[in-house]
């Protein structure tokens, strides 16, 4: 410690002082018995020596003298030592009392930093199982659209709202023919992000189409659009499907279709208008952002 190392300085310094002190007392006494050489040299010298022989006479006074000053030094130097803590001790005292700051704001720092390690290692487990989590908002992702003419009439609208998306939508469409398609973008490993069907308005939909669709998707969110102005139960067997499967979410087009028809719907009830397209794409970003993006698969939304 520093402290010990300016205690160690100051005792040598006092030893110093020490030696000196016990040098000059040593001279001192070898001096005692210069006054009876000093009287018998001044007895058998003539008057013309007397005089230099007691100019000497003042060394053992000057010696004495400074005997006695090295003396209260030494004693003041031992009292100060152990009554006021030296200069440097009190400065290694604030550079410890610093150092030890400074060792704690280090340690804080470290916590810190690996909490935001462990943070940004969570983060990036939770985007590789998911990785829609990096988007704000469903126009960035890569939609996959199979359809028949309703998602036909919207494309437009729907490129427009999705421009990393892909949509093959085609007129007088099955839901059997939307199965091969499905089946060929799959095995060219050609399937976004999420996957959306525009399917049931062209024939009766049967429960283990429905299977079959999603067996396709590779455990993606799929979201199913309801028909509108068709006379079949194609909407409550796609209701119940998203009931059963988790990564299964509706669009409700219908009941958007049905409040808005005549802006929305052309005069066959069927197609929507070019207002309408926006509308139903719009639907499409509203749903996947409310099932996907903002639940982030914790819990579905109501249509």
């Amino acid at each position: 410690m520093l402290s010990d190392a300016c205690a160690e300085q100051a005792c040598s310094v006092m030893n110093f002082m020490f030696c000196i002190l016990i040098t000059f007392v040593q001279v001192r006494f070898l001096l005692l018995g210069y006054p009876t050489v000093y009287r018998y040299n001044l007895f058998m010298q003539d008057k013309s020596k007397k005089k230099s022989v007691r100019r000497i006479k003042i060394i053992p006074l000057l010696t004495l003298l400074f005997t006695v000053f090295m003396a209260c030094v030494f004693v003041m130097g031992v009292i100060s030592f152990i009554t006021v803590p030296p200069i440097a001790a009190v400065e290694a005292k604030e550079i410890e009392e610093m150092l030890r700051k400074q060792q704690e704001e280090a340690e804080r720092q470290r916590i810190k930093q690996e909490e935001e390690l462990a943070r940004r290692r969570a983060l990036e487990e939770e985007i590789e199982k998911n990785p829609l989590l990096v988007h704000d908002d469903a126009s960035e992702l890569q939609v996959t659209g199979i359809g028949d003419s309703v998602m036909l009439s919207a494309t437009n609208a729907l490129y427009k709202t999705f421009p990393n998306g892909y949509f093959d939508a085609k007129f007088g469409r099955t839901i059997y023919e939307g199965k091969i398609i499905l089946q060929g973008l799959e095995e060219k490993d050609s399937l976004g992000d999420v996957i959306v069907f525009s399917l049931g308005t062209n024939c009766i939909i049967e429960e283990q189409d429905l299977e079959d669709l999603i067996s396709h998707c590779g455990g993606k969110p799929t979201f199913w659009i309801t028909t509108y102005g068709v006379a079949n139960d194609s909407n409550e067997k796609m209701t119940a499907l998203c009931e059963k499967y988790d990564n299964a979410y509706i669009i409700d087009w219908e009941t958007l279709a049905l409040a808005n028809y005549k802006e929305y719907v052309l005069a066959d009830r069927l197609h929507p208008t070019e207002k309408g397209s926006a509308a139903y794409a719009e639907l499409i970003r509203q749903r996947i952002n409310e099932c996907v993006l903002t639940s982030q698969y914790k819990e579905k939304s109501e249509p």
